[in-house]
């Protein structure tokens, strides 16, 4: 009988077999005989690589799941697919093209991942900017520790503390005009509550003159308010004289400042303010009048207490 050639892989056919034993190519039996040809048919796939051969396969039907390969005797396999005796060293079956091995095949080597351009570009400007983020962090880095090393305090230039809390200012002295009557002397003003100052004022209004209190502080101050308290006894308040206009002075201040008390016993709040204060100058230009209780009414005006506030003033030294 007439062998053939295998057109795929150049093999000997013999002429009754419809399936080339090496590459499983389908041989029809009515095509005429040929030289042998590498060329692959349009519907068999061939792959190879550096040499090495890789199973070929039809596009003409699905494949075929192979079963267990088994042999029947010592020069045959049997087919798992259609159970046809091949001899032992084909490696498709010459009846219907199928692998009679199991063993896994050679694969081919997975193609290198290539990069576009426009995806190298942006792999190299990240990079770029990376380093320049790294170097800028270094650079500050070492500025900062030479920057702090090279930096020297400077000593302090304010001659006070700085305060910002108003507490009540230290009085040094306290000069009044007219001085006082007897015990009820100027120095009251600042001994504390209970003590008090008190002048003949219906004398001064007489000879129209007016009752001035200076208090004088240790260092300049900015003052922000000033407490001043009556007599709290409700009934001596109303016997005596109590103070109502007053003219408020310091060193620093371009002008006068106006203020009316209330005609209340005990403390209230003068809102009176001065910068760099060494001393502050109160007038008194008017009283709320006495009036006679339980058959009493005096002559006098009566202050209990002079308290100012403030803090010290911010100065420079020169």
């Amino acid at each position: 009988m007439v062998s053939r050639t295998c057109e795929q892989c150049g093999s000997t056919v013999a002429a009754d077999e419809q399936f080339c034993p090496q590459c499983g190519a389908f041989m029809d039996p009515l095509a005429p005989t040929r030289a042998p040809s590498r060329r692959p048919s349009p519907n068999v796939i061939s792959v190879t690589s550096d040499g090495t051969n890789y199973e070929e396969f039809s596009l003409d039907q699905p494949p075929v799941e192979p079963g267990p390969t088994r042999t029947t005797n010592g020069d045959n396999i049997e087919c798992p697919s259609c159970h046809t005796p091949n001899p032992a060293t084909n490696l498709h079956c010459q009846n219907c093209g199928a692998r009679l091995r199991q063993g896994p095949l050679p694969t081919a080597p997975r193609p290198a991942v290539q990069a576009t351009a426009g995806v190298r570009a942006a792999l190299a400007i990240s990079g770029l900017l990376l380093v320049v983020i790294l170097v800028a962090l270094v650079f500050n880095v070492f500025d900062g520790n030479q920057t702090a090393s090279s930096t020297t305090v400077a000593s302090p230039t304010t001659s006070t503390p700085a305060q910002t809390e108003n507490n009540p200012i230290e009085v040094i002295r306290v000069d009044c005009d007219p001085v006082g009557l007897g015990s009820f002397a100027c120095s009251n003003l600042i001994a504390g509550e209970g003590s008090e100052f008190q002048v003949n004022w219906e004398e001064l209004e007489a000879a129209n003159e007016t009752l001035t209190i200076t208090l004088y502080f240790r260092e300049p101050m900015t003052v922000s308010f000033i407490e001043w308290s009556n007599i709290s006894d409700q009934l001596r308040f109303s016997q005596n004289h109590r103070a109502r206009g007053l003219l408020l002075n310091s060193d620093n201040q371009v002008s006068e400042w106006v203020w009316e008390l209330e005609n209340t016993p005990g403390l209230q709040i003068i809102d009176y303010a001065a910068l760099e204060a060494t001393w502050i100058e109160i007038t008194i230009t008017s009283t709320h009048r006495a009036e006679v209780s339980e058959g009493n009414v005096f002559s006098e005006i009566a202050i209990d207490e002079i308290i100012p506030w403030g803090r010290p003033a911010l100065t420079t030294e020169g």
